[in-house]
């Protein structure tokens, strides 16, 4: 089976890539690397350079056949959103719509969406579930919530989809060097250099952060499930994680101490969802899958990472 993956030189994508490749998959990568790393993509892996908001990136496609396409590519910072409204218009709903179109031309019979909590906003309740009502507070937010439109008028049409919205990933081959997406490798940045953590926020925010590993492990078991046709899942732990005890958590992984360590709570991020966590009851009855890793064992995979790779670039 061949299988299309946009966004595939980015931290999600990338793992997901590999996974598919020690599994018999052919994997194609399109990325236009504008957060992705050439690095990132796995030998074995064809590679194209492209953006897929561009109708000409669908001409480079033409004559190719692929079982299905998993659609990652975005920007999906929140703080880039908020001063480039009209690139997360480009580049997230956009291009999603032109892939849609094709995939539907070409005859794919199977397209899998990475979402995002973002489509939620702040919700009323917690923790929150599927057919929870979305009101995005950030264009990031209205961008994804956009697309997952799309993609079910394209369900409709006979597009075998699967949405998953996705809560907070974070684990080995996150951007280090990016210090305005992801509050894990952010705070874990600032402790491999220690310096003072500068948290743009209160710690009483709360997440539910999802190991790399675990997100992987739910595309994989999606992607040929009839179950999960048409459908749409939070793909979280269904645990609730203050913003502080992440840190202190992160602290005591480097070997620190969390009591003298310094933390300033300073200044917000716009369009910031306070706080959210998941129900994953659909998932796991769907898909048969759970979550396996702990915060505490994730963040210390991640720290190992770290200092075997002996970032260069985080400053």
């Amino acid at each position: 089976m061949n299988v299309l993956i946009t966004g595939g030189a980015g931290f999600i994508g990338s793992h997901i890539a590999k996974r598919l490749l020690t599994t018999g998959y052919d994997v194609t990568i399109l990325d236009d690397l504008t957060t992705g790393d050439i690095a990132n993509i796995p030998d074995g892996a064809t590679f194209i350079d492209c953006d897929m908001a561009k109708k000409k990136t669908y001409r480079l496609l033409t004559g190719e056949k692929f079982s299905h396409v998993l659609h990652l590519a975005a920007q999906s910072s929140g703080e880039i959103s908020d001063e480039k409204p009209e690139l997360d218009l480009e580049v997230n709903t956009l291009g999603t719509l032109l892939l849609l179109r094709w995939c539907m031309k070409a005859k794919i019979p199977r397209f899998l969406y990475a979402s995002s909590m973002a489509v939620y906003g702040n919700t009323e309740k917690n923790p929150v579930m599927e057919t929870d009502p979305c009101h995005p507070l950030s264009f990031y937010g209205i961008s994804k919530f956009s697309s997952e439109q799309y993609i079910r008028h394209f369900s409709n049409k006979g597009l075998n989809t699967t949405i998953f919205r996705m809560f907070s990933v974070y684990g080995p081959g996150q951007n280090m060097s990016n210090l305005k997406q992801g509050m894990v490798s952010i705070f874990l940045a600032y402790l491999m250099k220690k310096e003072e953590i500068w948290v743009k926020g209160s710690g009483d925010r709360f997440r539910d952060f999802t190991y790399i590993d675990d997100v992987v492990d739910a595309w994989i078991t999606a992607l040929n499930n009839p179950a999960s046709y048409g459908q749409t899942y939070n793909l979280a732990t269904g645990r609730k994680t203050f913003v502080r005890e992440l840190i202190n958590e992160e602290i005591k992984c480097c070997h620190l101490n969390p009591d003298t360590y310094p933390v300033r709570y300073e200044g917000s991020t716009p369009s910031d969802q306070f706080g959210l966590f998941a129900d994953i009851t659909k998932i796991r009855s769907d898909l048969h899958w759970s979550p396996k890793t702990d915060l505490k064992t994730g963040l210390e995979k991640m720290v190992d990472w770290i200092q075997q790779e002996n970032f260069s670039e985080i400053r």
